[in-house]
């Protein structure tokens, strides 16, 4: 019987692969195969990849050669780019290309948990929704889901698939951190301070994926920043955070995980470090429960 995925996940983007072939790749195999190993001696079962982070063949191999076998761990991938250059949109023949690309540079039969990568709102849902159900009636994924998605679009999608009896999981970033200007890149989702969509998720259970959990690094660059730079409400978050690190007995970082976690028990969070002593520390937010008004403490209003 297959494990559960982890409630931290992996994160390897940082494992660009060249090629990127489960079967011999140049670089970084051996960092990055301390890191996959490490991580699966501390418990982490699952790894989050994508097409475009030229990982998966890195990823695929650690798999293939662990002893534990290809079953043992959760593969994440993500896939189903529309062209950002050309502004063509996504297509049933692209998304199952790169659905097949991704299957080889992984050297498997199946992605456990396949995402698009993120939405094309020119595409009809109906239509995302018949190709997804088509991807997992082939058996080369054993589970669909949206990363970057509208709450809106993801209402859609679901009216879509319930009569397949589909459960999507969804990816945005979530985090417990100051705002930061801007969205990361065009279409991108940070659903940190929507208490709509974050209720929508727990409300009806389904799986998510947090991405950025520590605000793209941005955790140590708010507390080393001096007084006078953060706004009011930063500062509050931030003390708040302070606070409750020295409650607990946590870094900060610990502190914005067990956030996430508690949020509901199917929320998980990619975790990417190349430094295995932060990866030990940040599953620390595994060992201990905030209380219920903490937690609530730290949600966004």
């Amino acid at each position: 019987m297959k494990s559960e995925m982890s409630r931290i996940v992996l994160g390897t983007d940082w494992m660009v692969a060249v090629p990127n072939l489960a079967s011999w790749n140049i670089a970084p195999t051996k960092r990055a195969d301390a890191i996959l190993n490490g991580a699966v001696e501390m418990g982490i079962n699952s790894f989050d990849t994508a097409r475009s982070y030229r990982s998966e063949g890195v990823v695929g191999r650690f798999a293939r050669k662990h002893p534990l076998g290809r079953g043992a761990f959760r593969i994440i991938s993500k896939g189903g780019h529309p062209s950002r250059f050309w502004g063509t949109p996504l297509t049933r023949k692209k998304l199952l290309r790169q659905l097949d690309d991704s299957l080889r540079a992984l050297g498997a039969d199946y992605i456990d948990v396949y995402l698009l990568h993120y939405d094309d709102p020119k595409v009809p849902a109906q239509a995302i929704a018949e190709w997804s159900v088509e991807l997992l009636r082939s058996g080369k994924v054993h589970n669909v889901g949206y990363s970057n998605v509208s709450l809106a679009r993801l209402k859609e999608f679901r009216a879509c698939l319930r009569e397949a009896n589909v459960v999507p999981w969804v990816s945005n970033e979530f985090n417990a951190l100051p705002a930061k200007d801007g969205e990361r890149w065009k279409g991108a989702q940070n659903i940190s301070r929507d208490g709509t969509y974050v209720d929508y998720l727990r409300e009806n259970g389904l799986p998510f994926l947090a991405y950025s959990p520590l605000g793209r690094g941005g955790l140590k660059r708010y507390i080393d920043r001096r007084l006078a730079q953060r706004k009011p409400e930063d500062e509050r978050r931030i003390s708040r955070l302070i606070s409750l690190g020295q409650k607990y007995g946590v870094p900060l970082s610990v502190i914005a995980l067990n956030y996430i976690l508690q949020t509901a028990p199917n929320f998980h969070a990619v975790v990417g470090t190349s430094k295995l002593h932060h990866l030990k520390e940040d599953l620390r937010a595994l060992t201990f429960q905030m209380s219920e008004g903490d937690r609530d403490g730290l949600a966004f209003p």
